[in-house]
């Protein structure tokens, strides 16, 4: 598995439109978080709770797809600008994720809405 950031990213994204959940996951280390901002808001501690978040929204979104809008890579964080459609059921859905990425997996994401 590759080092460099935003082919990590990548490859996590590639999995997440193609909701494959084991192939999404390899790419998060074992104590990963996920936040959502503002407020610094925990969302999943440990990679089995971020399983759980994904898997439920892989599984309640059939036609679940985030288009990248723009991606910046600053050291070992990428910040990506995505369209999200298909989600839970609602039309489209802009975000910004802010992913640091630690011994070539993910180890924190931080959702901005």
């Amino acid at each position: 598995m590759t080092t460099n950031a935003a082919q990590v990213v990548q490859q996590q994204l590639d999995a997440y439109n193609k909701r494959d959940i084991d192939a999404f996951m390899t790419l998060f280390s074992d104590n990963a978080t996920l936040l959502s901002f503002p407020g610094d808001q925990v969302l999943a501690q440990g990679k089995a709770k971020v399983k759980e978040v994904y898997q439920k929204l892989f599984e309640s979104s059939p036609k679940l797809h985030s288009e990248l809008i723009h991606r910046s890579v600053i050291g070992n964080r990428v910040i990506d600008h995505e369209r999200i459609s298909g989600r839970l059921g609602n039309d489209v859905v802009e975000l910004v994720v802010v992913y640091e990425v630690t011994k070539g997996k993910i180890s924190r994401c931080m959702v901005i809405k």
